[in-house]
């Protein structure tokens, strides 16, 4: 079967300047001291993908990534709809490029303040709110992404409308993601016997102690939905404790691709595990029909990953079709 790769995650680079408090990333997940690949690579990886597939420019921080404005310049123009996900602590560094060439930035808020501080850093906050003044001039649509964590979970029902001074044009309140240990124990011994590999980093997205934060994220959740905002407002809630199963498989093995900083080439971009072979040495085209691509596909269809069983992303489809644009 040949598939078309409809949407693709660029991580230009695992180097991020903050250490948000929940992060997996920010815990070990990633690998230190990967060579950050040049633009060159970039293109020709958008090359590979189908005429009007979605790329989204990802990290760690992306604006951090020394080929950003020239890379961002480029895909502009090459028929691919341009997204980033960034914390705009440097966004007064390229607000040019995400101003002029961005179809949607995506930057991670967490609330007013003293919310937004507790878990980003002091300071974070007002450097954030300067930075989008200077995209108040922009092609593209500005959405916050908002984790809801222990730190604002109590106040969920009024994030969208304290940040939409800031001029959103929607606000995402995403659901904290996490595993349980039982949940990471299957998966690596999942993956060590059937993918030849592990992943004892997935050990920095571990909970166990969720109950006070489920109850208090669903009583919100109730909130939301009965109040109006000035704002688009959109809820990404994982399943847990239940399980999404059957008719609510994956999409992404089918049309989607997380290339890597060192070019290693994924499903997922949360959980890096497992790769299906390296951009640097093979076409997108074979990586995503290669036999190992399959084992993955075969995993999600047997419902063999914990990690998947209530991910949001099974619930959306990885390009831009749901909402047209």
């Amino acid at each position: 079967m040949k598939h078309r790769i409809k949407a693709a995650h660029f991580q230009l680079t695992d180097r991020c300047n903050l250490s948000c408090r929940f992060c997996g990333q920010a815990k070990g997940m990633l690998a230190d001291g990967h060579g950050e690949l040049p633009v060159e690579f970039w293109l020709r990886c958008a090359g590979q993908l189908e005429p009007g597939a979605v790329i989204t420019l990802w990290g760690g921080e992306p604006l951090l990534y020394a080929g950003f404005d020239a890379l961002a310049e480029a895909l502009s123009g090459s028929g691919h709809p341009l997204e980033v996900v960034t914390n705009a602590t440097l966004a007064d560094r390229h607000a040019g490029t995400l101003g002029r060439w961005i179809d949607r930035i995506h930057v991670s808020l967490d609330g007013p303040e003293e919310l937004h501080d507790a878990v980003r850093g002091r300071g974070v906050f007002a450097r954030v709110r300067r930075n989008l003044e200077l995209l108040r001039e922009r092609r593209g649509k500005l959405i916050f992404l908002c984790t809801v964590s222990d730190a604002n979970v109590g106040r969920m029902a009024e994030l969208p409308e304290l940040l939409a001074e800031l001029g959103p044009d929607e606000v995402i309140l995403q659901q904290l993601m996490y595993l349980t240990g039982r949940e990471i124990e299957r998966y690596r011994t999942y993956s060590a016997a059937h993918f030849n590999c592990d992943y004892p980093e997935l050990a920095a997205w571990r909970r166990d102690d969720d109950a006070q934060y489920i109850s208090e994220f669903r009583r919100q959740c109730a909130m939301v939905a009965a109040r109006s905002y000035p704002v688009k407002v959109r809820i990404s809630e994982h399943a847990y404790p239940d399980v999404l199963t059957g008719t609510a498989l994956c999409l992404a093995p089918e049309s989607r691709l997380h290339i890597r900083c060192d070019g290693e080439v994924g499903f997922c971009t949360d959980y890096f595990g497992f790769s299906i072979g390296n951009a640097k040495e093979k076409s997108l085209s074979e990586l995503i029909d290669s036999p190992r691509a399959e084992l993955w596909r075969l995993a999600l269809r047997e419902e063999a990953l914990p990690v998947c069983s209530h991910c949001p992303w099974r619930r959306q489809l990885p390009y831009r079709e749901a909402d047209g644009n």
